[in-house]
């Protein structure tokens, strides 16, 4: 299986000059969910995800969605960068919310800019919805209404873009237009901005940013405890954005947060937190038992850098919950500006060893990046096996710098992903393996330059998924040339090899008969041939 390309998108397009003037709207109070798969989430038009009006006792993510059980407390998505050389940020961090609902006019304010409410709305499609419509039914409101003038992502009956000509154009179903949802089985969508109130919290005055927002789910093996968030930001502004970085706040609380760690993977980029030890009792909701998950934040597209490259997670900070302390929550712009830039708050470099805070070790932008026991993670901060006291972390995960200058557009994707393995570190293993499959999925070296899968090259879907005994699937190549598919277990383990050599271009299939020995669960095939990759879960039920 290959994800439809998903996507942030931050694009500055001409408009007023260096000052943004707030305006005089009240906050939100949109909220929806997603519950197709085995998560709840519920997310608001705040800037916000997960906690906001009622939801604010750790049950606005749920994972596995009817055990009550939160992995997460409260999120967000901070912005921030330099503005005729003044720092500026849009960042939501529990109730300190800095965005409003709806778009911004061609001069950077509110369409309104004393009333927001006529946007105050959070979208939900889901496949099944389609399909309803498709087969005779009355479309849903939500699809019916879907806001094609506001931007959400819609396509014409050949599958290419519709355009928007008016800020009230609605979808036009008859005409075989359909929302683009990313293949996804469930979609919210919802449009906010930064300007339409003070950002009293922070003191920053306002970027001038809009921000259209894509959350999605799929219910189908492999990716049932995993959400994924799309940000399409436009900076209304006529002034480069100097040193720009975006990022997703994180305050994970899993189970009970008195007993949490944090870590990263710079080479996957991941920031995840897992529990202290094997078992994990109390919080609001209740602890998850024995043995602990782990949660970890994803980031699958981010903006390309000076080689070209993407950029990905070039910084994973954390903090705790600690009032007064240097490492303690920030509240100011420069405070969240420069955890973007991968510092304390207090703009104080992070060293390893230790907390991170000024330890004398080198310099470093990622938060104990070691597979946990080793140094340098939470379980091993000097290297002779000393673990830091456990307890109720935050952690942000960002991408940047980059310029960002009127009419350019970057891309960035986060996936908020759940694993469970068979100890508190086991999930964290078991965490890393899901992230390289997803990561697989969504590899951009499966896609054309326009996004699109490359033609002739493709791993269909197994079937029958599940299985028991034998498993086939079809793999499709442009041109002749080397190829191998690969099983992996949750762990990242090979255990077993399809194909390994030349294979001639067309379509071939390929059997897999797994070993005895080898237990029911979750599995990824991957093939890789010409520099491309391609990956699909299957489902062994012995």
């Amino acid at each position: 299986m290959r994800i439809a390309t998903a996507f942030l998108l931050l694009t500055l397009v001409a408009g007023p000059a260096l000052g943004q003037t707030a305006g005089d709207c009240t906050t939100g109070t949109a909220q929806n969910e997603l519950d197709v798969n085995n998560v709840f989430a519920r997310v608001f038009n705040t800037g916000s995800l997960f906690f906001g009006n009622a939801t604010v006792s750790g049950d606005g993510y749920l994972v596995p969605q009817n055990t009550g059980r939160s992995p997460i407390f409260a999120s967000g998505l901070w912005v921030g960068g330099l503005v005729g050389g003044t720092v500026r940020t849009a960042a939501a961090r529990y109730d300190n919310f800095e965005f409003w609902p709806g778009p911004l006019g061609e001069d950077g304010r509110p369409v309104n800019p004393d009333d927001c409410s006529a946007y105050d709305r959070i979208y939900r499609v889901s496949r099944a919805d389609i399909d309803d419509y498709e087969n005779g039914g009355t479309p849903t409101a939500d699809l019916a209404e879907w806001p094609v003038g506001l931007g959400a992502p819609t396509v014409d009956a050949d599958g290419e873009p519709v355009e928007a000509t008016s800020l009230d154009q609605t979808i036009d179903l008859e005409a075989g237009e359909r929302p683009e949802i990313n293949d996804a089985d469930q979609a919210l969508w919802w449009i906010m901005n930064d300007v339409g109130g003070d950002h009293e919290s922070s003191g920053s005055q306002p970027l001038g940013i809009e921000v259209r927002v894509l959350a999605y789910a799929y219910d189908r093996p492999g990716y049932e405890t995993s959400t994924f968030y799309d940000f399409g930001v436009t900076y209304r502004g006529d002034a480069s954005v100097e040193d720009a970085y975006v990022g997703f706040f994180s305050d994970p609380d899993l189970g009970d947060p008195s007993d949490d760690y944090v870590g990263s993977d710079p080479a996957r980029g991941l920031a995840f937190a897992y529990n202290a030890d094997n078992s994990d009792n109390g919080g609001l909701n209740g602890g998850y038992g024995t043995p602990p998950p782990a949660v970890g934040y994803d980031i699958l597209r981010s903006p390309e850098g000076p080689n070209d490259e993407p950029l990905g997670a070039t910084s994973v900070t954390y903090f705790k919950n600690k009032f007064g302390a240097p490492t303690s929550d920030p509240s100011t712009k420069e405070g969240y500006y420069n955890h973007l830039r991968g510092l304390w708050k207090d703009g104080t470099p992070i060293t390893v060893g230790g907390d991170g805070y000024m330890t004398g070790g080198d310099v470093t932008r990622y938060v104990f990046p070691a597979d946990p026991p080793a140094f340098w993670s939470e379980f091993n901060v000097d290297g002779a096996g000393t673990s830091n006291l456990p307890g109720d972390r935050r952690f942000l995960i960002s991408s940047g710098p980059v310029t960002l200058e009127p009419g350019e557009e970057q891309t960035f994707t986060v996936g908020i992903l759940w694993a469970l393995g068979n100890s508190n570190l086991d999930s964290v293993t078991a965490l890393k393996a899901l992230s390289d499959a997803i990561q697989a999925d969504f590899d951009p070296s499966t896609a054309g330059e326009d996004g699109a899968p490359q033609t002739g090259f493709a791993l269909a879907k197994a079937f029958p998924n599940p299985f028991a005994e034998r498993t086939m699937l079809t793999v499709e190549l442009a041109e002749a040339g080397h190829a191998t598919v690969e099983v992996f277990d949750v762990l990242g383990r090979r255990v077993g090899v399809l194909l390994d050599g030349p294979v001639p271009a067309g379509a071939h299939s390929v059997t897999w008969t797994p070993e005895a020995r080898l237990p029911s669960g979750v599995y990824l095939v991957r093939l890789r041939a010409g520099g491309a990759t391609a990956a699909t879960p299957v489902v062994l039920q012995r």
